[in-house]
């Protein structure tokens, strides 16, 4: 008797810049299944905000062109961005308003003393990054919008929710653990919405999604079934790390693409070091899977394009930076600063400044991954996302870190995720390449950076 094919299934990859698609084949190889550019961010500093009916509609063509009625979807979705919408019409009230956005600074410092409460509940920190906040601070400023949401009128959600609602006619309000966690208004402990959280950013329950499973869903439309809904960085985890089903562990996905995030699996979200994020990569049928991590805010727009080798020396050897471009991330959450920059790194030409962001990032990248080793040794760095293939970024990493470090051949690792979790099935073994390490004077300059980096932030914290 011949073997069953395996499970095919299709994914979108609702990013910050390109919208894209891609088919997990009988094979476990993903192809491409077209892309869209996603409309521009707009705004000064600090509002960055994105035409939402511009960007849904590029999400539903690309859908639309890329489905086929025989396999089940997979959405993987930006994290923290979102928009309100109209539930009788699914007209945006509000621009898509991006996860760069800092709009609610003034609120979280009016509002600091409720952090502690934040962090006990959420994993997070109360950060304007996040949805909570910026919400608290549009419905303060504007009293249509909190009794649009409490009356029924209006309905919240971060993309995937908003893409599902639209593709069925409004019947569909759904978003899973992973994506509702990084809102500050979801209570890990009940996987549900806080009512003390809903209370503290005067958000009303009436227009907030049904929090499901990550994959494991039967959401019928028009159009085909989605079976799994889940957070870009999560899908890239799981394609890069595994989805937990295997005994192996220790290592840690360094993802490097519009953000940086270092993602390590945990066994309990307590075992995450103070400071980082903890929060759920997928909750299904057997429970949550749980992950420590840290971010580097926005090093696509301050690496910009290119391509730079390791020298053998140091050039700039007092030339020092951090990279964050939209406030400093995790763990130190200074949504007020960022870059941060040396008088030497400023004296440095086009050139040399971007093998100095280059070191900023090896560098965040390796302090980050010691600090999340605190609870369990991390084994490996796997390194994914656009700026990977950058030849400075895993040798320095490699170098710094000392650990063994691979870049993840598949370009795609968000795309091959959520189809895999939409497939049902666990993500293929990860090709990897080795990168060895490169910069015999990276170690001593890391030691350096670390100290130049705690007295800033002390000076001016």
């Amino acid at each position: 008797m011949s073997a069953s094919p395996a499970p095919e299934a299709l994914a979108i990859d609702l990013g910050s810049t390109r919208i894209k698609a891609g088919c997990l084949g009988p094979d476990g190889a993903l192809t491409p299944a077209g892309e869209r550019p996603a409309p521009p961010l707009s705004g000064a500093d600090p509002i960055r905000e994105v035409d939402a009916e511009a960007y849904i509609a590029a999400a539903i063509d690309l859908l639309r062109s890329a489905a086929r009625p025989d396999i089940p979807w997979g959405i993987a979705s930006q994290r923290s961005s979102f928009v309100l919408w109209e539930a009788a019409t699914g007209r945006p009230v509000t621009p898509l308003i991006s996860w760069q956005d800092r709009r609610a600074e003034a609120w979280c410092r009016a509002h600091a003393a409720v952090e502690p409460e934040v962090v006990r509940r959420t994993g997070l920190v109360l950060s304007p990054h996040y949805a909570g906040p910026k919400l608290a601070a549009l419905l303060a400023d504007d009293p249509d919008l909190r009794g649009g949401l409490a009356g029924g009128r209006l309905r919240f959600g971060t993309l995937e929710t908003y893409l599902l609602w639209r593709l069925s006619d409004g019947a569909v309000h759904h978003t899973d653990l992973s994506m509702a966690a990084r809102t500050l208004l979801l209570d890990l402990d009940t996987g549900d919405w806080s009512p003390d959280l809903l209370k503290i950013f005067g958000v009303p329950r009436a227009g907030l999604p049904e929090v499901g499973d990550t994959r494991g869903l039967d959401i019928r439309l028009a159009e085909g079934v989605v079976t799994a809904t889940v957070a870009d960085q999560a899908a890239a985890a799981l394609a890069a790390l595994g989805d937990g089903s295997t005994d192996d562990v220790g290592a840690a996905l360094v993802n490097l693409g519009t953000g940086g995030f270092v993602l390590r699996p945990v066994a309990r979200r307590q075992d995450v070091p103070h400071r980082y994020l903890a929060g759920p990569l997928l909750r299904d049928a057997g429970g949550v899977r749980w992950a420590g991590e840290g971010t580097i805010n926005a090093i696509g727009a301050a690496v910009g394009a290119g391509r730079t080798p390791v020298p053998d020396t140091d050039p700039f050897p007092e030339a020092l930076c951090i990279p964050d471009a939209a406030g400093i991330g995790a763990p130190h959450w200074r949504a007020d600063r960022g870059p941060v920059e040396n008088d030497a790194f400023r004296a440095l030409g086009p050139g040399d400044r971007r093998r100095c962001v280059l070191e900023g990032v090896a560098f965040r990248v390796c302090a980050i991954a010691a600090d999340l080793a605190r609870a369990a040794p991390v084994t490996r760095l796997v390194l994914a996302g656009g700026l990977s293939a950058e030849p400075f970024l895993g040798r320095a990493i490699a170098a710094c870190s000392g650990l063994p470090v691979f870049r993840l051949r598949e370009a795609e690792a968000t795309l091959l995720g959520a189809a895999s979790l939409a497939a049902g099935v666990p993500p293929p073994a990860p090709d990897l390449k080795p990168l060895p390490p490169e910069g015999a004077y990276l170690p001593e300059k890391f030691a350096r950076w670390k100290a130049w980096r705690d007295g800033v932030l002390a000076e001016d914290g």
